[in-house]
Formats: C-alpha cells, structure tokens, sequence
C-alpha cells in the first residue's frame, strides 16, 4: 500500500519534520546539509548577478520554515513521541506564528535585525516589507504540512482497516464516498467562493485557506489504491530539483526581474517556449547534480574534515570579497 502526501509547497515540511520524528537524528551536519541545499545556488546567483536575496523569496522561507520544524522537534526530543506533549509542543509553535505574522507590523519587528539578509532596498516600502509580506502569505502552511505528517500514520492505519478483508465492502464504500464527497465540496468552495476573490482580497484569506486544496488533494489523492499507485514519472523527477526549477525560472524563461519573457526566437512563441524548456530542464538537473556533489564534498560526516572545508570557503569568500571592494574603488 503506496501513500503520497500532497503538495511541493507542503511536502518540504512534511518530510523534514518526518525525517526527524522518524530517524531522531538532530545533528548540526544534518542542518548544515539542508541549509547548503536550500542556499547554495541562490547565494551564486546573488555574488553574480549583484540581486538581494529576498528577491529568491522562496528560499528564505524555506530556511526559515526548515529552522522553525527542526526548533520544534529538537528541543526536548524525548517528548516527541508523548501525544500531550506535542500538543504542547504545537499550541506553543501556532502561538509563536500567529504573534510573528498575525499581530500588524510585528514581522518587521521581529526580523528587523536581520535586515541585511532578509531586507529589499527598493525604496518604496520599509526594508522589511517584502519579507514580511511573502512569508506571512503562507505562513500557517509548514503548520498544516507538520499536522499532517504527524498524523499521517493515523490515516493510514485508517485507509488500511477500510480496505482489509475483515471489513465489510459496505462500510468501506460508504465511508469512502462520504470523505470524497466532503473534500469535493470544499474544492467546489474553494473555486468557486476563494478563488474568484480580487488579488488583495485573496492576499489576505490566502494564509488561511491554503490548506482546504491541499488537504482535499492529500485524502483525495490517497483514499482509492488507483490513484495513490499511479503517478506520472515526469513529475517525480521534477518534484526531485524543484528548488533548481524555481530558481533557474527566472532566468532562463524570464529577465527583468520575472517581468520580462526572453525571446530567443523572436516571433514563434511556441517554438521560443519549447527551445527555452529544454534548456531550462536540462540546467535545473545539472545544478541539481552539482549542488549535491558540492555538498558531498564540502560536508562530510567527518566533522574534521568538514570544519577544514568550510574554513577554506570562508577564506575563498572573503578574499574574493576584498578583492572585489578594491577593483570597484580602483
């Protein structure tokens, strides 16, 4: 029996606070390998191409929501497994999220000292407008990925009862029928009463109401075997270098900060968007690949032999840094 757990933007933080609660494994190397993956080639792109880093939102969010899932789990780890405890646990985190993103201005204020990573110069609004603005958008989203992760064995447990031989094909059908039928209308609402909302509106039920598309589709997706055991390959594939499609995005397909198509066959669309495709795949996987090269190589388990690593990069960078300063004074 196969299960698959919903949506890219919720699957991040249902594997990593799966990983955790599964393997118990809370070790900075385990940290430093994530915060590698999810930074490295935004951190190129930006000492490149001269951008801020807020301006690869994603990444920050996925940092921040990363650190906040492995916060929860590795304080007080032994009471992970003790349901009132993660009660505990999870009422103490949605209090802290909804103090940071739904208390007006508080955002900026809490992150404001980290201005210089998480700021956007653009002179219209205060620095941390930006920020605040796109992680509060989604901002009970790594909540609603945690709850079903951590709950994710009940439903199965429950799928399994349906589905054995002892369990009357009646009771299975009926209750199936019922869930599919609930989950289908709170689409239908969703498409029909959400959706339609105007783009300031949406903004502002959007971190509430996320979750009724991604849950519908997560028991959707997994109440009949014939659509949990069935999947396009393609799609797995990208679901694999889904940071590197997003990043490379907007700057194979777009320019002009994402405002802009890139024409490389002027006057045949279509010819354009496959040209732009293949070329925008094939980069993805190949970042993808070195990405996980760079990361094997510069942190390995030997904490020793990682320390030496990342002492050599800092030292690379900074030079680099230094000699950059001098050329543009010159």
């Amino acid at each position: 029996m196969t299960f698959h757990r919903g949506s890219n933007e919720n699957s991040c933080f249902v594997g990593n606070f799966s990983f955790f609660w599964i393997k118990k494994e809370y070790s900075l190397w385990r940290v430093a390998k994530m915060l590698f993956r999810l930074n490295f080639l935004v951190l190129m792109l930006c000492a490149v191409l001269a951008n801020e880093y807020i301006l690869y939102y994603i990444c920050a969010m996925h940092t921040y929501w990363f650190l906040s899932v492995y916060a929860l789990m590795a304080i007080y780890p032994t009471s992970n497994y003790i349901p009132r405890y993660m009660l505990l646990k999870f009422l103490v985190y949605a209090a802290f999220n909804f103090v940071i993103f739904d208390i007006s201005g508080m955002a900026e204020i809490v992150f404001l000292p980290l201005w210089l990573v998480l700021g956007y110069h653009d002179g219209k609004y205060p620095i941390m407008h930006e920020w605040s603005f796109r992680a509060g958008l989604d901002h009970w989203a790594c909540f609603v990925g945690m709850l079903c992760a951590y709950n994710y064995p009940h439903f199965e447990s429950f799928l399994k009862y349906l589905e054995a031989k002892t369990t009357p094909r009646r009771t299975e059908y009926a209750t199936k029928g019922v869930l599919a039928g609930v989950m289908c209308l709170a689409l239908f609402f969703w498409h029909h009463e959400i959706l339609t909302f105007d783009k300031y509106t949406y903004n502002r039920v959007h971190p509430y109401t996320s979750w009724i598309p991604i849950i519908s589709f997560i028991v959707l997706r997994n109440l009949f075997p014939v659509l949990r055991t069935h999947y396009l390959l393609l799609f797995n594939w990208l679901g694999k270098i889904t940071l590197e499609t997003y990043l490379s995005q907007l700057h194979i397909y777009l320019q002009s900060n994402a405002k802009e198509l890139i024409d490389f066959i002027p006057g045949y669309p279509l010819l354009n968007f496959a040209f732009s495709t293949i070329i925008y795949l094939l980069v993805s996987h190949r970042i993808f690949t070195l990405t996980v090269m760079f990361s094997s190589f510069l942190m390995p388990q030997d904490r020793g032999l990682m320390q030496r690593n990342l002492l050599g990069v800092a030292v690379v960078v900074t030079l680099s840094l230094v000699a950059a300063t001098v050329f543009k004074l010159v």
